[in-house]
């Protein structure tokens, strides 16, 4: 592997997991075991580090996402495959990243703001498919249901709705999507809902 590459990814690993504004580019260094200067030869500073590590995640996301989507039969399946998916992401991650990114890395939250607007697409997609197949309730809007998943995925971050001392983060958030999930199904989606899950 490349060392941008090794640097991107054990830079992530770390801000990931201890927080973006904890780790300094000192830590990098010494966790690759390479020096500071090798880091400064590929990234002119922690901001475009940052960026660069959040671009790289949401990529492979967006990829992962991808790769659900077309895994699954019908549109129930996609939105598990998609909070499997979501399971591995979070196990580890910690949610001060997001307090980081909207008080210190602005370009670098953009970047996920950006990645949400197209979650909202897909899940429109997926909400609109799956009630033409009878899984999802007709009565609900896909556009309104988008936004709202959206917002519990954001909310979930949030210490001051789910302090991080009560529950994993990873807990509170397949609890919302199953929540999320049993909202819109009809009885033919629920009984695939159950028997899938």
């Amino acid at each position: 592997m490349e060392i941008k590459e090794r640097i991107l990814e054990r830079a992530g690993e770390l801000y990931f997991t201890l927080g973006f504004r904890s780790v300094t580019m000192d830590d990098i260094a010494a966790d690759l075991g390479i020096s500071k200067k090798t880091i400064y030869q590929h990234f002119s500073d922690k901001n475009e580090l940052v960026e660069a590590v959040s671009i790289h995640f949401l990529k492979r996301h967006e990829n992962r996402q991808t790769d659900c989507c077309r895994a699954g039969g019908n549109p129930l399946e996609e939105m598990i495959a998609t909070t499997r998916r979501m399971r591995e992401l979070l196990t580890n991650l910690n949610p001060a990243i997001f307090h980081d990114l909207q008080k210190y890395y602005p370009k670098a939250l953009q970047h996920y703001l950006n990645h949400k607007e197209k979650y909202k697409e897909v899940l429109v997609e997926n909400i609109t498919e799956g009630i033409k197949q009878g899984y999802y309730r007709k009565e609900i809007d896909p556009l309104t249901m988008a936004r709202l998943r959206a917002v519990s995925v954001d909310m979930a971050f949030d210490p001051s709705v789910f302090p991080t001392s009560e529950l994993p983060l990873v807990e509170i958030q397949l609890m919302l999507i199953d929540h999320f999930i049993r909202g819109i199904v009809t009885e033919k989606g629920l009984a695939a809902y159950e028997e899938i899950k």
